[in-house]
């Protein structure tokens, strides 16, 4: 039954969004199985490659993906590669990609304890670091004494320091077209802009680059670019917490009064909804064992809905159910801090 609940919650999900916007790979772990294929559909990675299992392991749970290396030196302690070798379909000239992560735990810090790629002719067999000609653009995440940040691998500017457990998205802005690309890190945003060659890298609303440079050492320009896409857990002793991945080509999608929850993550004792001509009767809060959680709804704005639970809920993710006036039915996921 609950597998049933997740299927048609995804479902409804993905028909909200318009055909103007190609999702090459959307991943909210609401499953276990089936998740890796070399020949993969959109929910699909293509390699998970463990190259010392019994030290460094990842497991598939219901609402995340887990990643734990428990020995420092990579040559013992092995490495732990999640991927899109293979090429996404259609060529992508842009793409924006969202990780929505946390560390868990840390029990030795490291610079680059995670790496992440966009890039091309990615090997899924030669475990050694890819040289930069294959790269558009990389980032990684540092272990630190007390939480982690975010740095991007051109400029080393770097994100403000997160605590362990601090649930973020990271959204990279990739521009491999000759236009500028226009995009938004999350659908109640400002609309940003990054110009051909480019990317912007951000860790929830605040930029840790803008306008970087694309192409590290120089490399030269390829239309295929942007066609793989890695996280290498490589360094560190620790564990890693990713809750969605969702990777599309920036842009905007056709259903332009689409319901979104922000912020997200919200507030255990108040979630907030923007949305025009919703029944307010008809919002429901709903866990992943599909029992409706009771709500107190109000109307701050005809098209925005304050929700809050009688009782917080705990840390996790959530799906809002509800209906415009016509009827039309939607659903929203929302993650409570």
């Amino acid at each position: 039954m609950l597998k049933r609940y997740f299927t048609s919650v995804c479902a409804l999900l993905a028909s909200l969004a318009g055909s103007a916007q190609t999702i090459y790979f959307h991943q909210d772990f609401s499953q276990t199985t089936g998740l890796i294929n070399p020949q993969p559909d959109t929910g699909q990675f293509s390699h998970v490659i463990l190259t010392a299992p019994a030290l460094s392991y990842h497991k598939f749970h219901k609402g995340y993906m887990e990643l734990t290396r428990s020995w420092l030196d990579s040559a013992t302690g092995g490495i732990i590669r999640a991927m899109r070798a293979t090429p996404f379909d259609p060529n992508p000239e842009t793409l924006v990609v969202r990780i929505t992560f946390s560390v868990e735990g840390i029990s030795a810090p490291a610079l680059n304890a995670m790496y992440f790629y966009v890039g091309e002719d990615f090997n899924p067999v030669n475990n050694s670091f890819p040289g930069n000609g294959l790269m558009f653009a990389k980032c990684s995440v540092n272990f630190l004494e007390e939480g982690f940040n975010v740095k991007d691998m051109e400029t080393r500017q770097v994100s403000k320091s997160c605590s362990e457990k601090k649930l973020v998205t990271l959204t990279w802005a990739l521009n491999n077209s000759e236009q500028p690309l226009s995009y938004r890190i999350h659908a109640a945003a400002a609309e940003e802009t990054v110009q051909p060659g480019r990317y912007d890298l951000w860790v929830d609303d605040e930029p840790v680059v803008r306008a970087a440079e694309a192409y590290p050492g120089a490399s030269a320009y390829s239309k295929t670019k942007l066609s793989n896409f890695e996280m290498r857990f490589r360094n560190g002793v620790g564990k890693i917490r990713i809750d969605q991945i969702s990777i599309d080509d920036g842009k905007p999608k056709s259903v332009p009064d689409h319901a979104i929850v922000a912020p997200n993550p919200a507030k255990r004792d108040r979630i907030m909804l923007s949305a025009k001509g919703v029944n307010a009767a008809s919002v429901r809060l709903v866990d992943l064992s599909g029992r409706v959680l009771p709500l107190k709804t109000v109307m701050e704005a005809p098209d925005r809905i304050s929700l809050k639970p009688l009782s917080p809920p705990a840390s996790g993710m959530y799906i809002l159910q509800l209906e415009n006036q016509d009827g039309q039915k939607q659903a929203v996921k929302v993650m409570i801090e």
